[in-house]
C-alpha cells in the first residue's frame, strides 16, 4: 500500500507530514491534533489547514513514528484511493520501501542543508 502523500520530514521526535484530508479542512485538523494529542508519547500537534502539514512532537521513547502514521492512517487520512480496505503501511512491513526511501531522503536533504549553513558561515 502507498501512502497517499508527497511530503514527510522525519527527525527523531519531530514529524511532520503533508495530510492532504487537512488542507482547507479547518474540522478534519482539529481532529488530528485532538486524537494525536492522546497517544502517549505525544508531546505537541500543530496540524494546519492552510497547508495541509501536520507537526508532530513526540518522545521516541514511548511512541514510535510507525503508531503515529498508523494513528492518521486510523483517523482517515494518508489513504489513498480505493485503499481503506488495505494495511496501513509501517516501517517494518515488506512495502514500506517507498516511505522509507521518502523519510531517508528528507532527512539525508535536511544534513546537506546544514553542513551547507555552517559551510557558509565559516565561510563569512
Amino acid at each position: 500500500m502507498r501512502i497517499n502523500t508527497d511530503y514527510v520530514h522525519a527527525l527523531d521526535g519531530r514529524l511532520r507530514i503533508k495530510v492532504p484530508e487537512v488542507k482547507n479542512a479547518s474540522d478534519k485538523a482539529r481532529q488530528v491534533e485532538s486524537q494525536l494529542n492522546c497517544l502517549e508519547g505525544v508531546t505537541q500537534v500543530s496540524a494546519n489547514p492552510t497547508t495541509g502539514n501536520v507537526l508532530i512532537l513526540y518522545n521516541p521513547d514511548y511512541v514510535k513514528q510507525s503508531n503515529i502514521i498508523k494513528a492518521l492512517w486510523d483517523l482517515g487520512c494518508l489513504q489513498s484511493d480505493g485503499a481503506a480496505a488495505q494495511k496501513p503501511q509501517t516501517w517494518s512491513n515488506a512495502g514500506s520501501e517507498s516511505l522509507m526511501e521518502r523519510v531517508a531522503g528528507s532527512v539525508a536533504q535536511s544534513v546537506l542543508e546544514i553542513a551547507l549553513t555552517r559551510f557558509v558561515t565559516a565561510l563569512i
